[in-house]
């Protein structure tokens, strides 16, 4: 007689590979627009949680204090959605390698500006886990507010990406500036100049201002690419620099969204 309360265990390897991904697929990446939040930890939160924890992040330094240049010692922490539930990845190595590569294909990681946790973040991964990796999401800074650090982390990063990684399908916000009204003048005249199309990028990419675009134009063959405008306020142009900023943020998400489509995507004539 069966004992009330035994009951055998599930031959879960048993189930069809198909069944099994279907599985995966409802435990790992529910949401096909779901993002996994990679963010740089806080340097007091750091040392706090790295006293306890067993299994160490790669750690590296970041600028503590954007005025005076001091450092500290952090890592990357994540934040899942709450309807990923990773608890089958500890079940055995095969269910492992098997779900690995759903976790890691089908939800997009998002840096938003912490682009220093991108190289530690994947030099952590498994190489399977890093091979599997097809959608990120980056914020880029600014432009006239890119510190020196600020382009140093962000040349490595596309470096790290183009050279080590199989991205498919990203995601682009980049910081604009919109000035508000001068001496009662309408918000939109400091855009007399009109956004820059395809064609002016041709000739605009050169130029060292554009310096940050042609690192990231090192990551080609995606299938998509979402250029946005992330708009904030932004004092009236009163140099080049601003200028320039001014007229480029009104070409995001057309003639420069454009340009990176073109030099980035597997087949460009599809995605526009």
């Amino acid at each position: 007689m069966a004992i009330i309360g035994e009951c055998p265990a599930f031959p879960f390897l048993r189930l069809p590979a198909e069944i099994r991904r279907n599985i995966y697929q409802l435990l790992l990446a529910p949401d096909p627009d779901g993002l996994i939040l990679i963010r740089t930890e806080s340097p007091e939160l750091y040392k706090a949680r790295n006293a306890i924890q067993t299994r160490r992040r790669t750690p590296f330094r970041v600028i503590s204090d954007r005025v005076r240049s001091g450092s500290s010692e952090t890592s990357y922490t994540g934040y899942k959605p709450s309807g990923i539930d990773t608890g089958i990845l500890k079940v055995c190595r095969q269910i492992h390698r098997e779900a690995c590569h759903i976790l890691y294909s089908e939800n997009t990681f998002d840096f938003d500006i912490d682009v220093e946790s991108i190289i530690p973040f994947f030099r952590d991964l498994t190489p399977a886990a890093l091979a599997s990796v097809q959608s990120i999401r980056l914020v880029k800074r600014a432009l006239p507010y890119c510190k020196d650090f600020d382009r140093c982390e962000w040349r490595r990063a596309c470096a790290f990406l183009a050279a080590h990684t199989h991205l498919r399908r990203m995601t682009l916000a980049i910081v604009g500036g919109r000035p508000g009204p001068v001496w009662g003048a309408p918000v939109g005249q400091w855009e007399s100049q009109g956004p820059w199309d395809i064609e002016d990028f041709h000739h605009i990419i050169r130029s060292e201002r554009m310096e940050w675009a042609r690192q990231l134009m090192s990551i080609k063959n995606l299938r998509a690419l979402n250029v946005v405008a992330a708009l904030e306020h932004c004092p009236p142009p009163r140099s080049k620099e601003m200028g320039f900023f001014a007229n480029f943020t009104t070409s995001i998400e057309t003639g420069f969204s454009a340009y990176l489509k073109n030099v980035m995507l597997d087949n460009p004539c599809t995605s526009r």
